[in-house]
C-alpha cells in the first residue's frame, strides 16, 4: 500500500505550501523539522533580546537629545543676551574714544587668547565630539593708549569674549545634536525592523513548523491506525478460517489454510495438534 510507504509521504509533505494567511514574505523558508524548530526558537530568543538592547539605547540617545535641546534653548537665550549687552558696550566704547581698532589690533597678542580642542565623549555607545575652551581663562589687559575710553573697551573686549565662549558651547551643543538625532535614526529604524519585520517572520516560522509537525504526526498515527486495522482484519480472517478447517477435523483442509493465508507450518502444525489454544 502506497499509505505507508515512503515515497506516499514525501509526496504529500512536498505538496504542502505556507497558509494563505503566511505569504513567503512572512515566513523563513525552512525545512519544517524539529532541529529547525530549536533554531528558529533561539533565533526568537536572540532577536528579542537585541530589539530590549537597541530599545534601550534609543531611549537613551532620545533622553539625552532632549537634554540637549533644553541646553541649546538656554545657551541661544544667553548669547542673544550677552551679544546685545556687548553691542551697547561697543556703541558707548565707540561714543568715548571714536575709531579704535587700530589700537585694539596692534595690543592684541601674537599667540591666540581663546583656543578651542575637540574631545569625545561616549552616550549608548555613540560618539559624541565636545568642543571645549583649552586652557584657563586669560586676563583681559587694560588697553593702553586709549586716554579716556581704555576702560570701556576693556568692558567690550570682555563682553564679547563671554559671547565667543558661549558660541563654542552652543557649537557644540549643535554639533552633539546632529551626531545623536543620525544614530537615534539609525536605531529607531532597527527598532521598527525586529519589531515589525523579523520577530512576526520568525514567529509565523514557527507557528508553521509546529502546524506541520503536528500534521505530520496526525498522518503517521492516522497510517499506523489503518495498518493495525488491515493486520486485525488479516487476523480475523485467519481466525476464522482455521476454527473452521479445525471444526471439520481435516489436516488436509488446514494445510490448505495455511498455504492460502501464508501462515508458518510449525504455526499450523500447534494449531492443528491443540486445537482448543484457539478458545
Amino acid at each position: 500500500s502506497s499509505l505507508g510507504s515512503p515515497r506516499g509521504r514525501q509526496g504529500r509533505s512536498s505538496r504542502r505550501r505556507p497558509p494563505a494567511a503566511m505569504s513567503s514574505k512572512k515566513v523563513l523558508k525552512v525545512m519544517p523539522s524539529r532541529m529547525t524548530l530549536q533554531q528558529m526558537k533561539a533565533k526568537a530568543k536572540g532577536a528579542k533580546k537585541g530589539y530590549d538592547l537597541l530599545k534601550k539605547k534609543a531611549d537613551a540617545i532620545k533622553s539625552f537629545l532632549q537634554k540637549i535641546l533644553r541646553k541649546i534653548l538656554a545657551v541661544k537665550e544667553r548669547v542673544g543676551r550677552l551679544t546685545q549687552q556687548a553691542g551697547v558696550l561697543h556703541t558707548k566704547a565707540a561714543y568715548y574714544v571714536g575709531e579704535f581698532n587700530n589700537q585694539v589690533i596692534q595690543s592684541t597678542p601674537n599667540e591666540a587668547a581663546f583656543k578651542v580642542t575637540a574631545v569625545q565623549d561616549n552616550v549608548a555607545g555613540v560618539r559624541i565630539p565636545i568642543f571645549e575652551r583649552a586652557g584657563n581663562d586669560v586676563e583681559v589687559v587694560q588697553i593702553v593708549g586709549l586716554s579716556s575710553g581704555g576702560a570701556q573697551v576693556t568692558q567690550c573686549r570682555k563682553a564679547y569674549y563671554a559671547v565667543v565662549k558661549d558660541l563654542v558651547e552652543l557649537a557644540s551643543l549643535k554639533t552633539q545634536l546632529v551626531v545623536l538625532d543620525d544614530a537615534f535614526k539609525v536605531t529607531n529604524r532597527r527598532v521598527n525592523a525586529l519589531d515589525y519585520v523579523v520577530l512576526p517572520r520568525i514567529h509565523n516560522t514557527i507557528k508553521y513548523i509546529q502546524d506541520e509537525l503536528d500534521e505530520l504526526e496526525r498522518e503517521e498515527f492516522s497510517r499506523l491506525k489503518k495498518v493495525k486495522d488491515v493486520l486485525e482484519e488479516k487476523a480475523a480472517e485467519t481466525d476464522k478460517a482455521l476454527k473452521a478447517a479445525m471444526a471439520k477435523g481435516s489436516a488436509s483442509e488446514i494445510s490448505s489454510v495455511q498455504r492460502s493465508l501464508g501462515g508458518g507450518a510449525d504455526e499450523f502444525a500447534d494449531l492443528a495438534a491443540d486445537p482448543g489454544s484457539l478458545m
